[in-house]
């Protein structure tokens, strides 16, 4: 019973170890209180460094996420394009619906708002009193 135990354990724990290396760095703090991390030696020689632990992904994980990446980015391409399509699409329909001889809307950009801009009216000047005809 005990050996089994023990296989399971074991089965479950080596997958999640695999996954990650950890790792250690050397880092140097420097400057004025230790806010300046190096990964050399500071340039006056002052601080001591200390040892930090981190995680490297395995080399399927790091393939794995590239993977996935390109995937999405394809995927992306494929909908902005579909998109692009349908806006074409939806432009060319209504250029065709019948009017009273008037020009069709024109065709503005599906991702930016349309922008207008009001000039606030130009303000007289009064006349300054002792300005006569200059």
């Amino acid at each position: 019973m005990k050996p089994l135990l023990l296989a399971l354990t074991l089965g479950t724990a080596l997958p999640a170890v695999a996954q990650t290396e950890v790792r250690r760095a050397q880092v140097y703090r420097c400057g004025a209180d230790g806010r300046d991390l190096r990964d050399s030696p500071c340039p006056n020689g002052s601080a001591a460094g200390s040892n930090v632990d981190y995680d490297q992904p395995s080399a399927s994980d790091s393939r794995a996420a590239r993977e996935r990446h390109l995937a999405e980015a394809k995927q992306a391409a494929a909908l902005s394009q579909a998109r692009r399509a349908s806006e074409a699409e939806g432009r060319r329909q209504r250029s065709q619906a019948v009017g009273l001889q008037a020009l069709p809307p024109a065709a503005q950009a599906a991702s930016g708002p349309l922008v207008t801009t009001i000039k606030p009216p130009k303000t007289v000047k009064p006349k300054k009193p002792g300005d006569s005809g200059r």
